[in-house]
């Protein structure tokens, strides 16, 4: 008993002492300037997604790209978006998404997709979908203050300090060919059971000639055919 409370007590003072140092750390980055400054970053909308944009936009002006992050402040950095007229929506969202509001009369819901709300307002749909993003509390209004989103390529921030933000590269998925291939290393290797390693192979190519056939409308035709065979 008395070495298991021992131990549990050196668990707390350490546990304690953790904490008070990861509390201490962010004082001392502040007074060093390394990372609270406000940062005025330059994101070009020219052929970027809304979503994934959207996305990077509400992690930089709530800071959490910084190691001072902290959900309670607003250390994020101000957003200066351009060329919101080049945004690009995937899929049929255009014309499938609408925003509605009501005018307080009887009979005053007024509905609008999101071509009609871009051809008024270019720079609407990233500020709604970056508003949508941010923590739905008090400091959502401060952090919107740090976008300013324009239009086109001129803005009023030229005379300030300014980072361009490079968007992360995509983890593209896959084609059916590489997934099908997966199993075929480099030279020098010599599979277990190399048997059993043809017969896999084998199956994944007849996979993709399969789901080529079905792609391409083939598929259709060979249960036609083998239902007049039967006959």
């Amino acid at each position: 008993m008395a070495s298991t409370s021992a131990q549990r007590a050196a668990r707390l003072a350490l546990q304690r002492t953790l904490s008070e140092g990861i509390r201490n750390l962010r004082p001392k980055l502040a007074e060093e300037g390394q990372t609270s400054k406000h940062r005025f970053r330059v994101i070009d909308c020219k052929g970027e997604v809304l979503g994934r944009l959207a996305a990077q936009i509400s992690q930089l002006l709530q800071g959490k790209d910084k190691p001072t992050f902290d959900r309670s402040k607003s250390d994020g950095d101000i957003c200066v978006v351009i060329n919101a007229n080049m945004i690009g929506v995937s899929g049929r969202k255009m014309e499938q998404k609408k925003f509605y509001r009501h005018t307080g009369y009887v009979g005053g819901l007024v509905e609008r997709t999101a071509r009609e709300m871009h051809e008024r307002d270019q720079t609407f749909l990233i500020r709604k979908a970056v508003e949508r993003m941010l923590p739905d509390n008090q400091l959502r209004k401060e952090m919107l203050r740090k976008l300013r989103v324009f239009p086109g390529e001129e803005h009023a921030f030229e005379d300030c300090e300014l980072v361009k933000f490079e968007m992360p590269k995509r983890a593209l998925k896959k084609s059916d060919e590489e997934d099908a291939f997966r199993a075929n290393v480099e030279d020098g290797f010599e599979p277990f059971n190399s048997e059993k390693r043809e017969i896999l192979n084998k199956r994944f190519a007849k996979s993709i000639e399969a789901k080529k056939e079905w792609r391409m409308g083939q598929r259709g035709k060979q249960w036609i055919d083998l239902d007049s065979k039967n006959e």
